[in-house]
């Protein structure tokens, strides 16, 4: 049998609770909220930067 992880046979698949989705939904959201306030404090400190608000 190949180690290969590329050629690697799915043997079982485990469906996910209904708490383990909705624990997953709150995680992606809290990711995504945190990288749109990342994207906000880049762009806000490149106006600042380029002096955009002189």
């Amino acid at each position: 049998m190949s180690s290969d992880p590329y050629t690697a046979i799915i043997i079982d698949y485990v469906e996910p609770t209904p708490e383990e989705l909705k624990a997953q939904k709150k995680r992606n959201v809290a990711i995504a909220l945190g990288l749109a306030g990342f994207m906000c404090l880049v762009f806000m400190l490149m106006l600042i930067k380029s002096g955009f608000f002189e």
